[in-house]
């Protein structure tokens, strides 16, 4: 069943049920389907703009709505292709990226018009005024066809586009990378497949209440969004992230599973130890993560605050989807392991011979699934970097168990040389983050005349918290082989991020670099 398929069934199996809710605004199936009936009518006014051949891209500049989801819903049900902007990028990038991709449509929030300096000649404008719970306009750039607009607008709900399995319906941006973000390609049979896999491992079922906290920009909230109501559930979102905020809807809803990523558990947990009584959910069922790897502090904290919640971390990348779960047992097996494949994921670990690396070795991860995405968009040759015939891979590198759990070794390109041996920055973060003092750290190669490249090491301490950079050389002298040692420590009282929660190794390099470090 297709995406739009199932939120139609829902629709007429429980019209009244509660679909989707943004801060106070909420819609039933009932309402939701209606919405994505009349947003499917205004992007069909525009069908002379679409591509005849190959997918048309309707592009997103907008924050967390309920009309970011009627849209994107309704271009799934048009075989279309939603284009996420993020408007945190500098406007330079949304320009270039705008430049680029020339969607046939851009959706944009009326608070996020100021930021477009320029837009395609051929780009079709529907302007949104959230704020006011209305379409504010639609708009052709060309200044031409609004008539034509507002009359497609009343058409009826029979369309003359239509989505199937292999449509190119979701273009994400990869973040966390140099240069320019990249958008890759997902089909909708790659997401529905990856819905039964996460339905089985999450245990998801249509009676959840699902919480997510980020931003649809990110593909881990819209691809939580579309799930939940795909399965039939209820999903809530903030317009705009705030610890307190996704605290009060955690006391005012019965939600049973959220979607989050490290740093924003954290956010989450000190707003909750500062209220008092301290803030608990213990109807939360689970917390479904990814990004960087919790620390067990962090699963204490967890158990603190939701009491009841398994912890699901699961790996995988953009271009991968689901490659393997650590469900509450596996975090009581294996802690520090990112657990087995999801179901119907197949991982192949290889060394740098192309063969397969035994229990205890190192491997470049490779991946064959129903779940891989199908490419880099206009970037046939970073694709084929990534797909390898049925396989897929990027970059990663871990070792399995006896058991089968794997665990994960670091990035192939965030790999330093020095002195010819090499070294991956995350077994050196492992270690830093093992001292109670160190709240958040990151590992770079700095380029040295001598031994090629030397490791320095950025740490934050926590709050109040004193220790010297001698205990920190210290202690890792006692972990590590002493050419992993950090050469120097560099204090900072805050991080770059990217949209995954993850600290960005590309702005740091950048920050490093400026500072002639």
């Amino acid at each position: 069943m297709l995406i739009t398929e199932a939120v139609l069934a829902h629709a007429a199996e429980k019209p009244e049920k509660t679909a989707l809710v943004v801060d106070h605004r909420r819609l039933t199936y009932q309402e939701l389907d209606k919405a994505i009936n009349e947003a499917a009518c205004e992007l069909m006014a525009f069908e002379n703009s679409f591509n005849q051949a190959g997918h048309t891209l309707i592009g997103f500049l907008l924050h967390n709505s309920v009309e970011f989801v009627q849209y994107f819903l309704a271009a799934a049900k048009l075989g279309l292709c939603s284009a996420l902007f993020d408007p945190k990028w500098a406007d330079a990038n949304i320009d270039a990226i705008l430049g680029e991709c020339r969607p046939a449509i851009l959706v944009v929030g009326i608070d996020l018009l100021p930021r477009l300096a320029s837009v395609p000649d051929t780009t079709k404008l529907i302007v949104i005024d959230s704020d006011s719970a209305v379409q504010e306009e639609i708009r052709d750039h060309s200044r031409e066809g609004n008539a034509a607009a507002a009359s497609a607008g009343s058409a009826g709900h029979r369309f003359s586009r239509n989505s199937t399995p292999d449509s190119i319906f979701y273009m994400g941006f990869t973040s966390g990378t140099t240069g320019m973000p990249k958008g890759f390609l997902r089909a909708q049979h790659s997401w529905m497949e990856s819905f039964a896999q996460a339905k089985e491992a999450f245990g998801l079922s249509e009676a959840d209440h699902v919480l997510g906290t980020g931003p649809l920009v990110h593909s881990l909230t819209i691809y939580a969004a579309i799930q939940t109501l795909y399965l039939g559930g209820t999903f809530y979102l903030p317009r705009k992230f705030k610890a307190a905020t996704a605290l009060a809807m955690l006391g005012a809803c019965p939600i049973t599973h959220i979607y989050l990523v490290p740093t924003i558990f954290e956010a989450l947990y000190h707003e909750a130890i500062s209220q008092t009584p301290v803030f608990t959910a213990p109807q939360v069922k689970s917390l479904i993560t990814t990004g960087d790897k919790w620390t067990p502090e962090s699963k204490r904290k967890a158990g603190e605050a939701f009491p009841q919640a398994g912890i699901y971390e699961f790996y995988g990348a953009s271009e991968l989807s689901f490659v393997t779960v650590l469900d509450p047992a596996g975090n009581k097996a294996r802690p520090d392991s990112i657990g087995k494949p999801f179901n119907g994921v197949k991982v192949s670990l290889r060394k740098p011979d192309g063969t397969e690396a035994g229990a205890g070795e190192v491997g470049q991860i490779y991946i064959r699934s129903g779940m891989i995405f199908s490419g880099y968009f206009n970037n046939a040759d970073e694709t084929k970097q990534v797909i390898h015939g049925e396989w897929a891979t990027v970059g990663d590198l871990a070792m399995r168990d006896s058991e089968g759990f794997l665990y994960m070794v670091g990035r192939s390109n965030n790999m330093i040389i020095s002195g010819g041996l090499n070294i991956y920055p995350e077994e050196i973060e492992k270690i830093l983050l093992s001292l109670e003092e160190i709240e958040e750290a990151i590992v770079a190669g700095l380029p040295d005349a001598y031994w090629g490249q030397k490791v320095v090491a950025l740490v934050k301490a926590k709050q109040d918290a004193v220790i010297s950079d001698q205990d920190i050389m210290a202690h890792c002298r006692k972990r590590l082989a002493s050419y992993k040692c950090p050469k120097k420590i560099l204090r900072v009282e805050s991080f770059p991020y990217t949209n995954s929660g993850k600290i960005s190794r590309a702005s740091i390099h950048g920050w490093l670099a400026g500072r002639g470090v």
